[in-house]
């Protein structure tokens, strides 16, 4: 074998008595690659002539490279090297095995060479364009498997040689798509050359999930490890590099590691995910902690600020109004003595005034900032987002907010995905507050006299102004509210590994595909969004492949869903199905009439939950009718399988509308849209096409607590309709989604 021969000549001219010395003349050069290339008994030769390489001996020629050269020897190594994968991949002979079941559309084989291969005919090292696709393949099939909720068998049941073979040639791929250093490799595109990593990180990581690291395979799950833990290490890209951190935390991983192991994947998950902020992010000139508050409109939240915040002390201080007119006012506070680092932090510097769609006019600012009021369904931050970036802002360095208002988390996503390096606390479910009468130089008024948000933030200064690190100011604001709306965790979600995989994980979609990063194993790069069809909003139509299409109205529509359940009086306090659904991205949708699919799954944390897939066919439809699709379906489907009871046949359903209907209602897109949708969905539906809409929205409109329906509102509406509608919504086959076709 020439390879034999190469490492010879390797070994010879690195000798300090050689001819060049340690460093590799261009004769030396040559003469590597003559022997690397050197044709020997047995050795199939390609239709051109030249011999090709073997996966081994194009590794030894990579390796070379990383040796001193003469200029001209650098020059040859460079021209012999753009040869290597015309040399790589010789066509004929038949595959080891499919790696994906009979009859899958983009099937993927395992070659001679331990390369997965999209076409059962290629042997040896594949070219780039063909190993990407390979990989690509073999990488979608093992997130196929998981969102169905297992692994993918062909992978496991592989003979550990292969799989050791695989492992090393994934490896290999990321190896040198990180050396193109941002670039594109020949013959991919960038996003290519970014997804050929991420596929071989999901491949590897598969495969570490197959072997023991115990007995016989104790070297292999090892060697897979500290590949992953390379490759995720070295990721240049920062959203894949959080996501390579948190499958490698995945319990269905770390069950396969040992507790050193474990404990890296801690490191690593610290390293990518700041654990601490710096907060020289926001101290002003004279060591204050810069800070701006909005206070949401109504309930006298402003005036009750103002007063309330004159009551805090904050490490033996209290803060001074230093400056009031109409628009807010201005508040400092000195510590008795410097505090953080050498005493660097002197104090705290707070301005507030009242919200006006403005929560987020802050960003880019060296500044902390914060929100106190009202939700509003979520419209306040979708209204204050849109804002920022119409304005352009974007946080270049890290900055923190705190947001303290109903259910924050169905945004978490957006915001920090736009607004650039921005830390976003928000809170999990309801955050309370007291009423009472208060009074200031205006007078008498009934306002808040304590509130959750303002003893957060007050407990916030104080972990901050000793530079504590996010468990630290976890754990007191955590003591200062007592609220776990989310089990053991505190009201207000922080960037914790415990708060990852409780809570931020399951409201969150690092690459938009619709599928929450909790059950998410494969990070896409270059989806695209399908174009819209306000005329066809539910109709089954060619979007082009299911993996290829970006999933954010499908992820906003699960988000919005678990907001929703807050405020059912069939759902409201219902811990087996309030706030657990995940969104599961799309299913290949093509020859099925189902719209979208529930089915029990388990959050990043292994508990409970219902993950919701939807039809690719609908990648087109807009958020407004698929917030309603999805609200409607989901009451459907939790009567269906007894996640609430008591509702007849005729009860869900319109139960259902009303749920749907609660969401256009509050989607902050108007009343435009809304009545077009509705019919739309009751055609898709096959729900009667007389039911009308104005009754049901002027119904959850008057509504003032359980804001998306209760049993009141259902039969109100009874009343609205026909008798010969009511009998119709009796049938089983009317009203559910998928299965048939439209009533007429």
């Amino acid at each position: 074998m020439s390879i034999d021969g190469a490492k010879r000549l390797i070994n010879q001219y690195r000798q300090a008595d050689s001819k060049g010395g340690e460093t590799y003349w261009s004769r030396e050069i040559r003469n590597v690659w003559a022997e690397i290339t050197k044709p020997e008994d047995g050795d199939q030769m390609g239709p051109d002539g030249p011999r090709p390489l073997s996966g081994e001996e194009a590794k030894l020629w990579a390796e070379l490279g990383d040796v001193r050269m003469s200029r001209a020897g650098r020059r040859y190594y460079k021209q012999f090297t753009k040869q290597v994968e015309a040399l790589l991949q010789v066509p004929g002979g038949d595959a080891k095995g499919a790696l994906t079941p009979e009859g899958t559309k983009r099937p993927v084989y395992l070659n001679d060479a331990g390369w997965p291969v999209p076409t059962a005919d290629v042997r040896g090292q594949p070219d780039t364009k063909t190993a990407e696709e390979g990989l690509y393949r073999l990488a979608l099939s093992i997130s196929g498997a998981s969102q169905g909720g297992g692994a993918l068998p062909t992978l496991a049941e592989l003979p550990n040689a292969d799989k050791a073979s695989l492992a090393e040639n994934a490896i290999s791929m990321a190896k040198r798509s990180v050396q193109a250093d941002g670039r594109a490799l020949p013959g991919l595109s960038k996003d290519e050359t970014q997804q050929l990593r991420s596929s071989a990180f999901t491949t590897l990581w598969a495969l570490g999930k197959s072997v023991s690291p115990r007995g016989e395979t104790a070297r292999l799950s090892r060697r897979i490890h500290e590949g992953l833990m390379g490759m995720a290490d070295a990721e240049p890209n920062q959203r894949l590099g959080q996501h390579m951190a948190r499958v490698l935390d995945r319990a269905d991983y770390r069950e396969h590691v040992s507790a050193n192991q474990a404990a890296d994947i801690g490191e690593l998950f610290a390293d990518k995910i700041p654990q601490k902020f710096d907060v020289g992010n926001m101290l002003d000139d004279e060591g204050y902690i810069n800070w701006q508050h909005l206070c949401g409109q109504g309930e006298g939240f402003l005036r009750s600020f103002i007063i309330n915040i004159q009551k805090q002390n904050v490490h033996g201080a209290k803060f001074e109004l230093k400056k009031q007119d109409w628009r807010g006012a201005q508040f400092e506070l000195t510590f008795p003595r410097g505090r953080g680092e050498d005493g660097r932090v002197k104090g705290v510097r707070i301005g507030v005034k009242e919200f006006n769609n403005d929560m987020f006019d802050a960003v880019g600012q060296k500044t902390g900032f914060s929100y106190g009021g009202h939700s509003s369904i979520g419209q306040n931050q979708e209204k204050s987002l849109a804002r920022a970036l119409a304005k352009g802002l974007h946080a270049d360095r890290p900055q923190l907010c705190m947001l303290d208002l109903c259910a924050g988390l169905d945004n978490l996503d957006d915001d920090m995905e736009q607004l650039g390096n921005l830390e976003v606390l928000t809170t999990f479910g309801s955050s309370y507050f007291w009423k009472g009468d208060l009074k200031d130089a205006r007078g008498e008024f009934e306002g808040v006299t304590r509130s959750e948000g303002m003893d957060s933030l007050v407990a916030m200064f104080e972990g901050l102004s000793n530079e504590e690190n996010y468990e630290g100011l976890r754990s007191r604001v955590s003591d200062a509210i007592y609220n776990y709306s989310h089990e053991r965790n505190p009201n207000v979600a922080f960037p914790t590994l415990t708060d990852y995989r409780e809570v931020r994980w399951a409201h969150l979609d690092g690459d938009d595909d619709g599928r929450m990063d909790a059950g998410d194993v494969l990070y896409q790069f270059g989806l695209k969004a399908a174009v819209q069809d306000a005329s066809q909003e539910f109709v089954l139509k060619n979007n082009g492949r299911f993996d290829e299409v970006k999933g954010d109205a499908v992820k906003d529509a699960v988000l919005d869903l678990n907001v929703a359940t807050h405020y059912n009086a069939e759902m409201d306090h219902n811990r087996t199905i309030e706030h657990k659904f995940i969104a599961n991205g799309f299913f290949d949708g093509e020859g099925s009439s189902d719209l979208l699919r529930f089915a029990p799954t388990e959050n990043h944390d292994g508990k409970p939950a219902f993950k919701v897939t939807y039809n690719h066919q609908l990648a087109h439809t807009s958020r407004e009718a698929m917030g309603a699709l999805t609200q409607y379906a989901s009451v459907m489907w939790m009567a269906d399988s007894n996640k609430i009871r008591g509702l007849s046949e005729v009860d869900r359903k319109l139960m259902g509308l009303a749920f749907a209907t609660f969401r256009l209602n509050y989607d902050g897109k108007g009343r435009t849209d809304d009545q077009r949708i509705w019919k739309q969905m009751l055609q898709a539906l096959r729900l009667p096409s007389d039911m009308p809409y104005r009754p049901m929205a002027q119904l959850i409109d008057n509504e003032h607590d359980d804001y998306s329906g209760n049993m009141d509102i259902v039969q109100d509406y009874k009343k609205s309709l026909a008798d010969s509608t009511l009998a119709a919504l009796e049938a089983q086959a009317v009203g559910r989604p998928g299965g048939g076709p439209p009533i007429a």
